[in-house]
């Protein structure tokens, strides 16, 4: 099953978890667990699949709708065009449309900090993805490079400082996100940092959180002004050595 095939069967998949033990799906969800880009993609329809039946449910014609049109039909005088029973169910189902379409959520997934994890690792594990670059120069490679840091206190260094400092810029989900590569204990690992208003965190605490997906693991984070990833392919257990 190649990865067309795997979100042509995911598009169908209710976001409830309903259909996690169904066989018709068993192929295409492994593969999804495996590959990260697919994992982020079909965490994202999943999102808007729920957002959209949310809404739906929340969508209901006004009260008294049915009895308007039930007295319409019962009026046999001639009516003004705009009085006929036809046109007022029309007119009905238009406001219900337009009620529809308003509760519709933009079909770009909401931005939350669990997000900018998923859409890092699946950055990194794609095959544009650059090889490493020991990136950073002066505080910020010193930092980075030295084993008493733990990345967990944050970076003492403002958004624009980070970006003269890092290996590159680039965009996810339509925010500027900075990469910064470097190596510690022989192994390779890439922290990607964000404005914390550009991925806001749903969670009141800010705890980390740890994925794995593949051969990639990741965590993230954030302090006051930023929001972080750091992600590797050499491991969890390394990664939580250096976060």
């Amino acid at each position: 099953m190649n990865t067309t095939e795997a979100k042509f069967i995911l598009q169908a998949c209710r976001p409830d978890g309903r259909d996690a033990t169904d066989p018709l799906f068993e192929e295409a969800l492994k593969q999804s667990r495996q590959d990260p880009a697919l994992g982020a993609w079909f965490a994202r329809e999943q999102a808007f699949d729920a957002a959209v039946a949310a809404k739906l449910r929340a969508v209901s014609p006004p009260a008294d709708l049915r009895a308007a049109i039930l007295a319409g039909a019962r009026m046999s005088r001639p009516k003004s065009w705009w009085r006929q029973p036809r046109v007022l169910a029309l007119a009905a189902s238009v406001v219900l449309l337009f009620g529809l379409v308003a509760a519709w959520p933009d079909r770009a997934p909401v931005v939350e900090g669990g997000q900018l994890a998923l859409d890092a690792m699946a950055e990194m594990g794609s095959p544009e993805h650059h090889p490493i670059v020991v990136g950073g120069r002066g505080a910020l490679h010193t930092l980075l490079a030295s084993t008493s840091t733990r990345l967990v206190d944050g970076l003492p260094l403002s958004f624009a400082e980070l970006k003269d400092d890092g290996c590159r810029s680039l965009r996810i989900a339509g925010h500027e996100v900075l990469e910064v590569c470097f190596q510690r204990g022989g192994s390779e690992f890439h922290l990607y940092v964000a404005r914390g208003g550009d991925f806001p965190s749903k969670d009141a605490d800010g705890a980390p959180m740890f994925l794995e997906q593949g051969r990639l693991a990741s965590v993230s984070w954030r302090d006051r002004s930023h929001a972080y990833v750091l992600v590797t392919d050499s491991g969890a257990e390394n990664l939580r050595g250096v976060f």
